[in-house]
């Protein structure tokens, strides 16, 4: 506990001093908001559409978030340091992963906000009911991500070869997100909006259990 505190504490510290990832996330999120907006032209208070805009930003963002974190650290000899040290690797796993999640979270809001203006929609009880669907799609995609990220700054053209690994895998919960997330915007039976929330909690649960059991393996020693 006290590693991953400390591996947590140092993220979220070093974020706070220069604020680069948070800052091209919230830009990479309003950036395609912006352009799905325009280019799906779709009419105002569209649930369906503003649902789909939202995760496709969440998923750009945090796939470049998740890449771009773990290739500072791996150039800088940060996460060597990590491995040369006593600490747990679940622990590194568990620090990295909720860093990644805090910094989604904050695109998130941007992402939100923006929504929220260009669809014309209402804050209110549909909003809230959202809240908990991007939540758990956060940890999820932050889960697989901080995973498949490790393998990517090991291997030459792993920029190219996390999107291709992460999207295929998340796609079972990025339907149920996306469906879920349409449920909530459009005032939908709470039937129909918890069916999707339980295929999502499922997939995060796959996802947190995955990257805890394989992050030793997959990192190896160094």
């Amino acid at each position: 506990m006290a590693a991953f505190t400390a591996i947590l504490r140092k993220d979220l510290r070093l974020e706070l001093r220069s604020g680069e990832s948070t800052l091209t996330l919230v830009f990479l999120s309003l950036l395609i908001m912006t352009v799905l907006t325009f280019a799906l032209n779709a009419p105002a208070g569209d649930a369906a559409t503003a649902a789909g805009a939202l995760w496709v930003a969440m998923i750009f963002a945090g796939t470049i978030g998740a890449a771009r974190g773990l290739i500072v650290e791996w150039e800088n000899g940060c996460i060597r340091a990590l491995l040369l040290s006593p600490a747990d690797r679940a622990a590194i796993y568990c620090a990295k992963l909720v860093a990644s999640f805090v910094f989604m979270a904050l695109a998130e809001i941007a992402a939100i906000v923006l929504m929220v203006l260009f669809f014309n929609l209402d804050f209110g009880i549909r909003l809230i009911r959202l809240a908990p669907v991007l939540a758990m799609g956060a940890l999820g995609f932050a889960a697989l991500a901080t995973l498949l990220a490790t393998i990517q700054v090991r291997i030459r053209a792993g920029d190219l070869l996390l999107p291709l690994l992460t999207v295929p895998v998340f796609v079972p919960a990025l339907i149920a997100g996306v469906k879920a997330s349409n449920a909530a915007l459009a005032g939908l039976p709470f039937d129909a909006f918890t069916q999707w929330l339980k295929i999502l909690a499922a997939c995060d649960i796959l996802f947190l259990a995955a990257g805890y059991l394989l992050f030793e393996h997959v990192i190896g020693e160094d």
